[in-house]
């Protein structure tokens, strides 16, 4: 359980960036002004040469070590090379610099044969005369320096290097090796894991199958067709095929492909049934011979020969395309940070840029033996994700990198975690050691003011089945700035999801199907970059974890659902005491607003539209002051039991021992989150609807404002019974006059924050 002397809550700071010192808080003039400035001693290794003039011996491997006091780091060792060339920048933070006193910086030209004390030369550098670079400097030229051996005399070798004081806007700072006391060292191949880097998703699409019929195939049993794409397998319908030609009329099937598409879609003809079957033959198709579409149009049918032992069998006869009008989401759509379709030909404008600047974290707990943590965060929004470097050994690192995003909707969610770094050895490496996390945030962008620059402490919070625990803190800066706020107004009134979501939606099986595909995808890519995004940290940043039944989720939705209850409640409470006469000059004064509206009833719409701008005024004065976060009461988090943890995260199937129990068990299980999903998808709606008038989506409640003051006007002028004629007309028009997209005032809802964004 939940420790009440923990804090848990969001806190403003106010850290010594340069976004402080701007008059006016006002737009970003740099990359650096959301984080503090840091000054780093970079030794640059370029080559050496003419090294082992003076050595005989065969087995040479040069390597070249960076000491700074009790701070080193090495090259990586080239054997059998006279003239090596390493190009790595070695970092050292100038604060360490000066609490250490150090005042030299030594670079020793070592051989892997010798003693570890033993070097072949070495440049000895004073930190006094170490000049400083500015960010807007071209780079420092390096220059060749003689080598001296350990009697200090001057050697034949030379090393080609460049030393520099500059900050972390420099170009070298992201792919440089920052220097560790001795007793961390990590090896020097795999320093890379260690590096700030910025990835890119590829673009996916949706390969959409429908087969029509199979021609040529005189048999009485009935046939399927298995379609495999990947690691995945779908099967058709049965279908009987005495006449030769097998005819299927079902939905399509769905595959997630990505870039570049040079996947074969495997296509066997299978005879019985989907237990047991025998192959009649196959054929395969290339995905990039597909037809790609954006309208949702039917492609034209495509017919390919059955091949069974090189043999000609029959036709497969079958529509295939790639449908780039829908987005294929990775993240739950809960918290998803774009939705814009495959094809950027149907992207919608771009409306502002977000920019983070992750700081540092404090209070981290220790995640490795000796109270070490070697932590580093990663941040996602729409297809960029950034990594920032490792700081090994430490439980308050400082990051101090700044990233922007493009942003095209405002009703999204940017999403940051945290996780100590497992790949710095090789015997972890060896054993596949996972990537530990430690906490996540998520900011929503919707309840951000234009140009205002946010800095929080956010509490890294993890739920585990012992309980919730507080894992450190935070800090960040961040700004969204929009270029036109009439685009924004514009965006509340569109649809959520582009059109193919709502002329040809998904079903839930093959949204699911989709997003599973997708999230594998993803981590595939991912994974195959250097240093790599590892399989854990892409499913926890997007959330991957199948929603199955939760006690604590399901009181949580219940109190949400029972205080939008109690409010008609308060309501009924409050007419029967008017009724009553429990106070007789408020029952005296509604007694004569009746009278009036009777009298003239075209006042009655005005009357409801003024009282609703009345309630958003009063709300205005209570309008949240800082963004929002985990509510841990409303989670119920304080209110569940470690076994209740315990079943929310029992992997599936469940580790129980009695096999039909489990079974029981997990049956159960997806069924009620099922109804859980749909009482939190309730709730979640209801509250949108209250967030209206609440000021928690400033954009949002002032154009409803603005919307009541129009309609009081116009209703106070137009007639009550033409207001109501024409209502009836609109609600009662023919289908042709209707729209297959929602409705304004449905994307407008669907937009709104709600309890479910503090939720856990």
């Amino acid at each position: 359980m939940a420790n009440e002397k923990v804090d848990f809550s969001l806190k403003v700071i106010s850290p010594n960036i340069g976004a402080n010192n701007i008059t006016g808080n006002g737009g970003i003039t740099t990359e650096s002004d959301l984080v503090e400035i840091n000054l780093f001693l970079f030794v640059k290794i370029v080559r050496a040469r003419n090294l082992f003039v003076q050595y005989v011996h065969y087995n040479f491997a040069p390597y070249v070590e960076v000491k700074a006091g009790d701070f080193q780091g090495t090259t990586l060792c080239y054997r059998d090379n006279y003239d090596p060339q390493w190009n790595q920048v070695f970092a050292l933070d100038k604060d360490k610099v000066e609490t250490e006193e150090i005042t030299s910086v030594e670079i020793l030209v070592k051989d892997d044969a010798l003693r570890p004390y033993e070097y072949m030369g070495k440049i000895s550098l004073d930190v006094s005369d170490i000049s400083t670079r500015f960010p807007s400097d071209s780079a420092l030229a390096p220059q060749w320096h003689a080598l001296e051996d350990q009697c200090g005399r001057r050697c034949m070798g030379e090393l080609m290097m460049s030393c520099w004081i500059g900050t972390q806007a420099d170009e070298s700072f992201h792919e440089a090796w920052h220097l560790q006391v001795g007793v961390v060292q990590i090896g020097s191949h795999n320093f890379v894991n260690t590096c700030s880097r910025i990835y890119i998703m590829p673009r996916i699409w949706c390969l959409r199958f429908n087969l029509i019929q199979v021609e040529g195939l005189m048999l009485e049993a009935d046939i399927f067709i298995q379609a495999t794409l990947g690691n995945w397998t779908f099967n058709t319908k049965l279908a009987k095929s005495n006449d030769g030609n097998a005819i299927w009329n079902e939905k399509d099937i769905l595959f997630a492909v990505a870039e570049p598409l040079d996947q074969i879609l495997v296509l066997s003809v299978e005879q019985g049934t989907f237990t047991r079957h025998k192959r009649l033959g196959k054929c395969g198709f290339s995905v990039q011979n597909a037809a790609m579409i954006f309208d949702g149009s039917a492609p034209s049918a495509k017919t390919i020969d059955v091949i069974q032992n090189h043999e000609f069998v029959g036709k497969l006869s079958m529509r295939i395309c790639l449908d780039g009008g829908y987005h294929m989401f990775d993240e739950d759509p809960r918290y998803t940070s774009d939705v814009n379709p495959t094809c950027d030909l149907l992207w919608r404008p771009t409306i502002g840029v977000f920019e983070l600047g992750i700081l540092n974290a404090t209070g981290l707990s220790a995640m490795k033996p000796h109270g070490r943590t070697d932590a580093y965060c990663v941040a996602k929004y729409g297809s960029k994700w950034v990594r920032t470097r490792t700081v090994v050994n430490s439980l308050s690192p400082k990051w101090n990198e700044q990233y922007s995003w493009v942003v095209y909707d405002p009703c999204t969610f940017v999403t940051i975690s945290v996780f100590d770094n497992s790949q710095l050895h090789d015997g972890n490496i060896a054993t596949e050691a996972r990537d530990i996390r430690i906490g996540r945030v998520r900011i929503s962008l919707s309840e951000m003011e234009t140009g205002r620059i946010y800095i929080y402490s956010y509490p890294l919070v993890e739920l585990q089945p012992s309980g919730l625990k507080k894992m450190g803190e935070l800090q960040l800066a961040f700004k969204f700035t929009r270029n036109s706020m009439l685009n924004v107004y514009k965006m509340y009134t569109l649809p959520m999801l582009p059109g193919q979501h709502t002329s040809d939606p998904l079903s839930p099986i093959q949204f699911y199907a989709l997003r599973k595909q997708t999230i594998m995808l993803v981590s595939s890519h991912m994974s195959k970059a250097e240093p790599p995004l590892r399989r854990e940290v892409v499913d926890y940043m997007l959330d991957s974890r199948e929603i199955v039944w939760s006690m604590r989720r399901c009181r949580a939705d219940f109190d949400r659902i029972n205080a939008f209850v109690s409010w008609f409640v308060g309501i009924y409470t409050q007419f029967d005491e008017i009724r009553m006469w429990k106070n007789p000059t408020l029952t005296t004064i509604i007694c004569l607003v009746l009278y009036i509206l009777i009298i003239h009833p075209q006042h009655l719409l005005p009357a409801m539209f003024s009282c609703l701008i009345l309630h958003m005024l009063q709300k205005l004065v209570k309008k949240p002051k800082i963004l929002s976060h985990v509510n841990l009461h409303l989670s119920h988090v304080h209110t569940s039991s470690v076994d209740e943890l315990e079943e929310e995260f029992d992997p599936m199937p469940s580790k129980f021992e009695d096999v039909i129990l489990r079974h029981r068990y997990d049956r159960l299980r997806v069924a009620a989150g099922r109804h859980v999903t749909q009482m939190g998808e309730f709730a979640t709606r209801i509250e949108k609807l209250q967030s209206l008038l609440s000021w928690h989506d400033s954009t949002a409640t002032f154009i409803v404002m603005s919307l009541c003051l129009v309609a009081g006007i116009v209703t106070l002028v137009v007639p009550f019974k033409a207001i109501v004629f024409v209502w009836l007309l609109h609600l009662l028009r023919h289908p042709i006059f209707r729209s297959p997209f929602p409705p304004s005032y449905e994307n407008w809802l669907r937009r709104m924050p709600s309890k479910l964004d503090n939720m856990i």
